[in-house]
């Protein structure tokens, strides 16, 4: 399972693919993309908490302050 948040503002191709490559080399990460405005993370073990601060950090530092928002929960068929 995994989770949507929205993103704040738009954000170029360029730092779409900065970010999603930040975010697949943290350790708990097991997948994560942006689509349509929206970033879909999955953990390993679904430990959020602690992931999602990091992600939240790499959004605003790439993409100039960039905020996320959660939107629901990501379940795979």
């Amino acid at each position: 399972m995994g989770r949507f948040y929205r993103l704040s503002k738009k954000i170029s191709e360029q730092e779409a693919s900065e970010i999603t490559r930040e975010i697949l080399e943290l350790p708990d990460i097991q997948n994560a993309e942006i689509v349509d405005g929206k970033v879909r993370v999955e953990t390993k073990d679904n430990v959020f908490v602690d992931v999602m601060s990091t992600v939240v950090n790499i959004f605003s530092r790439v993409a100039g302050g960039c905020e996320l928002s959660f939107v629901g929960f990501a379940y795979r068929d």
